[in-house]
């Protein structure tokens, strides 16, 4: 049996978040037929049996080690079935006609690739990472210094999260988040699977870039809406998902280098302001549970 959308969720000790996911899914307006495929690395936390006790319309893959997120997404990519495949974190909720918002757009604009919904966090506000333009050295420095927010209206200052676009407006852009990719499946039938060398972080970029090297169309579609409960998972493993988190920026530079002609000058500058990144991210994790 074919579906037109194929939800792909990468599980890791996810607990209740995946629940209230999975729902949220079930609880959608949509018009088109839908399979959700559950790939879990091996979580500990009793999140899968409480889909298996309450969803048995879940597909569901169990890794016996914890493979990363893009090999777990090439394993539900491989198994999928659908016309659309849509890569859904198990820490997101969707709004009632999310997806259905989504599969109507694409049906209609058969010239984009991937399209991307607004993301929210749980407070309501704006999740940045949603609309990004790839990463060169300029608009990565501002980031890296959070000079970009000191100037947030200005396209040179803070172009790296296109702070100065209108969040409620759609726009063709580089990069979406991984949160939620939409993606038609003739897509990755030209870009390929995800890169299996981002173990964790920085294979949504890495996947715009690619879609980006062959002329395709990236969309920030806001009429659909996804809240997201950013690093849940991580909350199990903190001290290695911030080291992950930094060392993809530094695997993504180094697999992208020939594309910045000035790499080679500012690589030294660059990697020390992300390593110096990671020890203060460090220490601010370990200052805050002495705190708590």
């Amino acid at each position: 049996m074919n579906f037109d959308i194929s939800i792909i969720i990468v599980n890791y000790n996810t607990k209740d978040y995946l629940l209230n996911c999975v729902n949220s899914i079930f609880e959608s307006r949509c018009r088109g037929s839908f399979e959700v495929i559950v790939v879990d690395n091996n979580s500990c936390d009793n999140s899968i049996k409480l889909i298996e006790e309450n969803n048995s319309k879940v597909d569901i893959i169990k890794n016996d080690n914890n493979l990363g997120f893009s090999k777990a997404v090439n394993m539900g990519l491989k198994k999928s079935l659908g016309k659309y495949v849509c890569v859904l974190n198990p820490d997101t909720v969707l709004n009632i006609n999310s997806l259905e918002i989504l599969f109507d757009y694409m049906e209609k604009e058969i010239d984009v690739a991937c399209v991307s919904p607004k993301i929210i966090n749980s407070d309501g506000t704006f999740q940045i990472s949603c609309k990004r333009s790839l990463p060169k050295i300029k608009n990565s420095f501002f980031k890296l210094t959070a000079i970009d927010r000191l100037f947030p209206n200005s396209i040179f200052f803070s172009s790296y999260n296109l702070l100065y676009l209108d969040e409620d407006i759609s726009h063709q852009v580089e990069v979406i988040s991984g949160a939620c990719m939409f993606i038609r499946r003739k897509t990755f039938e030209s870009v390929g699977y995800f890169d299996e060398s981002f173990f964790l972080y920085g294979e949504d970029i890495d996947y715009c870039h690619r879609m980006s090297d062959l002329k395709m169309k990236v969309v920030y579609y806001p009429s659909s809406k996804v809240t997201h409960f950013k690093g849940v998972s991580a909350q199990s493993r903190p001290y290695e998902v911030i080291s992950e988190f930094h060392n993809s920026m530094i695997k993504y530079y180094n697999k992208y280098q020939s594309k910045y002609p000035f790499w080679r000058f500012f690589k030294i500058f660059i990697v020390s302001i992300i390593i110096m990144k990671k020890y203060l991210s460090y220490f601010i994790h370990l200052l805050r549970n002495r705190i708590n």
